[in-house]
């Protein structure tokens, strides 16, 4: 987690814009973060043990596009869309979830923008603490941490074999 306070400002990233997904943007904002998801980052650590089909990933993305309270964001960079979050809040709580960066924009600051992005909302709405998953041992934890969060808790994946 990682506290919060009015005064918390996080400077946005130089040539990345991020704005609020509009109401017709919502299956590009999917298709963006199913994409990034679909496409693990080659320096991501160790390798994932987990594969989830795109046909779920659009199932559980379409969920938070229906779910009342999640806002979703994009980035651009250079003009492209480049990748895409989302953000709710309840009960002081900022709950940062969905980012993913189209693979050809990686290691250009786009998911710092979009983390800076909704860590700067939170700060403005009164949020008094913000927490994010990522993937053990991933950049994505390696951004967060960079950012002032905290590891609350490490999940581990057993697999038995047959």
């Amino acid at each position: 987690g990682l506290p919060l306070d009015p005064t918390s400002s996080y400077a946005p990233v130089p040539g990345v814009d991020v704005a609020q997904a509009r109401a017709d943007e919502s299956a590009r904002w999917l298709d963006v973060v199913a994409t990034g998801f679909m496409s693990p980052d080659v320096f991501d650590g160790p390798a994932s043990l987990e594969s989830i089909p795109r046909e779920v990933l659009d199932r559980v993305f379409g969920d938070t596009i229906a779910a009342t309270g999640f806002e979703r964001y994009l980035a651009r960079r250079e003009g492209s869309l480049a990748g895409g979050a989302s953000f709710r809040i309840q009960d002081g709580v900022a709950q940062l979830s969905g980012a993913a960066t189209l693979p050809e924009h990686r290691r250009h600051g786009v998911q710092s923008a979009l983390l800076r992005y909704r860590l700067n909302l939170a700060a403005q709405r009164g949020c008094t603490v913000a927490v994010v998953t990522t993937e053990p041992g991933s950049k994505s934890q390696q951004n967060v941490q960079k950012a002032g969060f905290a590891l609350l808790y490490a999940r581990a994946v057993l697999i038995k074999g047959a």
